[in-house]
């Protein structure tokens, strides 16, 4: 009886896990999706094809959804993403929690000066999400625009969504003849950043996609 009573249970849960992985898009008469790389309008270089694999990736977790890498005019719908930034770079890169830099000059002498530096930086940016079912070329321009964000969900466009990505990063600090590598050191670091932003970013669109139907 008690085996009985487990097996019901993995049942059961086994079968709401696979439910949660059927295409939540089929009842808006979605099948197929195409999704082409992702726009760069933010002021860091070489993060779409990031973002854009890692949803892309994710997105094949969805049973019955059959997914395009690229545009393809064929497909139901047409995810558009856009990664956006402020527009200037200070306020993308915030500069964290500071650190004392000693004047190594007069590090011997007492009247030696205390310079402060970020010990972080924090990252934010923004990507939008927009899922549009058969769009025209002017749709697609008019989704990109300025006007984008503002355009409400309607029979065609079934996602238009504006997702926060925010990320710290502690800066490596280097002395004397490690001094010039420390802005390379420090783009590796930021690299690895932004891969883990494209990471929790294909999270919160899976589930976007996934709970807001």
């Amino acid at each position: 009886m008690r085996f009985l009573l487990m097996l019901c249970l993995l049942v059961s849960c086994s079968g709401y896990r696979f439910t949660q992985q059927d295409n939540p898009l089929s009842q808006y008469g979605i099948q197929s999706l195409s999704v082409p790389m992702f726009y760069n309008y933010s002021n860091l270089p070489e993060v779409s094809g990031e973002f854009t694999r890692e949803v892309y990736t994710l997105l094949t977790g969805f049973g019955g959804l059959k997914l395009v890498n690229g545009y393809n005019q064929n497909t139901d719908a047409v995810m558009i993403g856009i990664i956006k930034t402020p527009e200037k770079i200070v306020e993308t890169l915030r500069p964290g929690a500071q650190i004392v830099a000693t004047n190594r000059v007069k590090e011997a002498t007492k009247d030696r000066q205390r310079f402060y530096i970020p010990g972080t930086t924090n990252v934010s940016l923004y990507l939008q999400v927009v899922i549009i079912k058969k769009p025209s070329e002017e749709d697609l321009a008019l989704l990109r625009s300025g006007l984008g964000e503002q355009i409400k969900m309607n029979s065609r466009i079934v996602v238009n969504e504006l997702i926060p990505v925010n990320a710290v990063y502690t800066r490596e600090i280097f002395d004397r003849e490690a001094v010039t590598v420390t802005a390379t050191q420090n783009f590796g670091i930021q690299r690895k950043t932004i891969k883990t932003m494209a990471e929790n970013a294909a999270i919160s669109v899976r589930d976007l996609i996934l709970y807001a139907f």
